[in-house]
């Protein structure tokens, strides 16, 4: 649902920049007519912060239900990477979400199985399902979509359905789970005699971090670090871990900065030129008024009969 959210918010900037230029005509129901010269803007500082604040919400409350490690998607990265395949000006359904969560889901193995389910006759997600992510799987070797209609009378073939392609999944899963053994040379005898004597490493709410496209090749990769250190060196691992976790967060941010920056100093670009574009507009009008405010003030001053000789503003000065 947050996902969702966020994607709204995505669509209402996406369609305020593309339409920022016709906000005179811009009569539509969520049109910029009326917004007044500093619409643009607000709209756009607002969706700003009504993404960061919707992100750090759902943090908070992940973190408190010891759900850690999770970030939401970047909405950007999705359209960018569904872009060649999926206009992103097309709406309904998920719009191009479906198509770039799958070819990320692939890219970076976040899962083994992508499953899209929609009411039956949903023709918007549909038309993707059917025509665009038959390219997108064609494109990505290795990648397990499946789309199932929910119906009153079509229960069986969504359960028949789901199941051949949770077999694929599973397939793909022990494969994963074989390679991070072979990988790391940690046997499956050790693995299971190390969860045996740490049930903490096999609680169904442990999360390992991520390695691999599943949770057991996780799992593995995990143990194979710590599997021979004494509960004494495991503390020490965990801490060189989070103390390199933590330089390289700060890494990343530097190195990101300047893109950040480059975002800030783009957004307030976009300000700025709206705020000439406005003086420009409004400046001899304010001009104008400014001097015809201080005739009155010298008119009412000034001994009776002198005239108060007051310059009309220029173009060039007024601008």
């Amino acid at each position: 649902m947050t996902a969702w959210i966020l994607y709204n918010i995505w669509e209402v900037r996406f369609d305020t920049a593309s339409r920022a230029l016709l906000r005179g005509q811009d009569v539509a129901k969520t049109g910029l007519a009326g917004t007044g010269e500093f619409g643009v803007l607000v709209r756009k500082l607002g969706l700003w912060a009504g993404d960061k604040a919707l992100r750090a919400a759902f943090q908070t409350f992940a973190n408190i239900g010891g759900f850690y490690g999770y970030h939401l998607p970047d909405m950007d990265a999705v359209a960018d990477v569904a872009a060649p395949y999926y206009n992103n000006d097309l709406r309904g359904g998920e719009g191009h979400m479906e198509v770039g969560k799958l070819i990320l889901n692939v890219v970076k193995s976040k899962a083994t199985m992508t499953l899209s389910v929609k009411p039956f006759g949903c023709m918007p997600s549909s038309s993707v399902s059917d025509g665009v992510q038959s390219l997108i799987t064609e494109r990505y070797p290795g990648s397990n979509y499946c789309a199932v209609e929910t119906s009153g009378d079509g229960a069986v073939n969504f359960q028949s359905r789901g199941q051949m392609y949770l077999f694929k999944a599973r397939q793909a899963a022990v494969e994963d789970f074989e390679r991070a053994l072979e990988k790391t040379g940690l046997s499956l005898e050790k693995l299971r005699a190390f969860l045996k004597a740490n049930p903490k490493y096999a609680a169904g709410l442990h999360k390992s971090p991520h390695y691999a496209a599943s949770t057991p090749a996780d799992l593995v990769h995990e143990v194979a670090e710590i599997v021979d250190l004494t509960p004494a060196g495991r503390l020490l691992h965990q801490a060189k871990k989070a103390a390199r976790a933590t330089a390289e967060y700060l890494g990343s941010a530097a190195k990101n900065a300047p893109s950040n920056a480059q975002k800030a100093a783009a957004l307030l670009a976009e300000g700025a030129a709206e705020v000439a574009e406005i003086a420009k507009e409004k400046g001899p009008g304010i001009a104008a008024g400014a001097v015809s405010a201080a005739r009155e003030r010298l008119a009412k001053v000034l001994p009776f009969g002198r005239r108060a000789d007051v310059a009309e503003p220029s173009a060039a000065a007024a601008e």
